[in-house]
């Protein structure tokens, strides 16, 4: 019995410390709340170990518990949190920085003129390393539809960056 749970463990512990980031990422892009997206990150890992347990590791059902969880909160909250400057990232040299910034804002403005569903599937495309099909899973939709929005939005976005 021991034996079982010490496996189990260690196979949660990997796939916890393989997707955590993502999922972060995932969330921060979405919520711009660094402290909401580490409780509905760690929510999301709770339920999913609650509910599923030691039966399967799947990131889509990890990112579709995240992805209701916040649902749930701006739902709850009546918010949707809009992309600011102060969520930029800092670190390195001046130079540096200052392209960085720049290119963040340029991101940040470009985003704010797609509507909420592509937002939603451009943040997994670019946070996690799921092919399309699984996004199309997580966001209850076709993968044909997952291609054509990504397709759509550089022509969306390129009068905004």
């Amino acid at each position: 019995m021991f034996c079982v749970i010490y496996v189990y463990k260690v196979k949660f512990k990997s796939f916890y410390s393989k997707y955590r980031d993502m999922l972060f990422a995932y969330l921060m892009r979405r919520t711009g709340d660094y402290y909401l997206s580490g409780d509905i990150m760690q929510e999301s890992f709770t339920r999913y170990l609650d509910r599923y347990g030691e039966r399967m590791h799947s990131a889509p059902l990890l990112f579709k518990i995240a992805r209701n969880a916040l649902l749930d909160d701006q739902r709850k909250t009546n918010r949707i949190t809009p992309l600011t400057e102060d969520d930029e990232p800092t670190g390195g040299n001046p130079e540096h920085q200052l392209l960085v910034r720049d290119e963040y804002r340029r991101v940040l403005s470009a985003m704010q003129h797609l509507a909420e569903a592509e937002r939603d599937v451009l943040s997994l495309v670019v946070s996690s390393d799921m092919s399309y099909r699984d996004i199309a899973e997580i966001t209850d939709t076709s993968e044909q539809n997952i291609k054509v929005r990504v397709h759509r939005v550089p022509g969306k976005t390129q009068n905004y960056s």
